[in-house]
């Protein structure tokens, strides 16, 4: 009875050993955790660092494997894609086909970090090409903080404009892939913030502008005819300004503020029915509203030009241009370079 006892307890011992050596290979080899928490299947074209990338992402995306819909499938990287991603069933697997373009270059400086070609092209598997609500809503929460769905519209609009939910509607898919495509590119440390919990569509009632950042009350609203716009950087440009506002009134220190106020000539006058004025001229100003209205309007609008139309800020005032650029994007987060900068 002995010798079976020490017999077993050595089987034991060997069994757990094997256990934690397998624990130990899931956490440091990437291309084995991918395998194992999110079916996913890389091909010999792989290195151990961009499947690394790869893991970060969908983990991003959310902790548990089981909270989106992961169906098997078979990863390769390709110098030949025209485009980032390309997907399609082969047998009872998806086969998925990625860009050698989408991984950044070791050294170089013209790059989006984190690797955002690459995010945006498992957000086009996991959102099954933008048609599956649930993924997106869920990459939505995780993400970036941001609900779409909302308990009680009266609740949330109690302190602010006191509308029931027959003032609003639920986002199109298109229209959640365009909220993801812009909150990505803030810098890391921006993406969620506490103050922002929802993002709401308002149907168009003529009354308010396309877009209102409630601050005070955790929630940006934007209408519905903003995603119907024939252009849709335009629509990518004001979600960022009204979140922009959030960062303004929740994050910026006041010497960022105060720096930029003194960039931009402003200060404080009672006799303009906007409270401030400016003693620089409006061809240093991207907007027209930016001009007219206060500095943290003229915030809102350099942002949301930096992250979408960097060349027009840049060429109206460099100086903005690079004040967004090492006091924004650098001291937030990795270095970022606009996709058409």
């Amino acid at each position: 009875m002995r010798i079976i006892n020490i017999v077993l307890i050595t089987v034991a011992v060997f069994l757990i050993g094997c256990y934690t050596v397998h624990l130990e290979t899931f956490s440091d080899d990437p291309i084995l955790g991918l395998k194992q928490k999110y079916s996913v299947h890389l091909d010999t074209t792989w290195t151990t660092k961009q499947a690394d990338s790869l893991l970060k992402i969908f983990e991003s995306f959310s902790t548990d494997s089981t909270d989106l819909n992961f169906h098997p499938s078979i990863w390769k990287i390709s110098g030949d894609l025209e485009e980032d991603i390309k997907i399609k069933f082969q047998n009872s697997l998806k086969s998925v086909t990625i860009s050698s373009d989408v991984f950044p270059v070791e050294g170089s400086q013209q790059i989006l970090l984190p690797e955002k070609r690459l995010f945006f092209a498992a957000v086009e598997f996991i959102t099954e090409n933008g048609t599956d609500t649930e993924a997106m809503k869920q990459i939505l929460q995780q993400r970036y903080g941001i609900s779409v769905d909302v308990p009680s519209y009266a609740g949330l609009t109690q302190q602010t404009t006191q509308e029931s939910a027959e003032h609003y509607t639920d986002f199109e898919n298109e229209d959640m892939m365009i909220l993801i495509s812009i909150l990505e590119r803030f810098p890391h440390a921006l993406q969620n913030i506490p103050h922002l919990k929802y993002i709401i569509c308002r149907i168009d009632d003529k009354i308010r502008a396309p877009g209102i950042a409630w601050t005070s009350n955790g929630y940006m609203e934007l209408s519905q005819n903003l995603f119907k716009r024939d252009y849709v950087d335009d629509t990518r440009r004001l979600i960022a300004h009204e979140k922009a506002h959030f960062l303004w009134a929740h994050l910026f220190p006041n010497q960022l503020k105060q720096d930029w106020m003194e960039l931009g000539g402003w200060y404080k006058d009672p006799q303009n029915k906007e409270g401030w004025s400016t003693s620089k001229k409006r061809s240093e100003f991207v907007s027209d509203y930016a001009y007219t209205k206060n500095p943290n309007e003229d915030m809102a609008e350099s942002l949301g030009f930096y992250l979408v139309f960097p060349d027009k800020l840049r060429a109206c005032n460099p100086a903005k241009y690079d004040f967004i650029h090492e006091r924004i994007m650098l001291a937030y987060g990795a270095r970022y370079i606009s996709s058409n900068g």
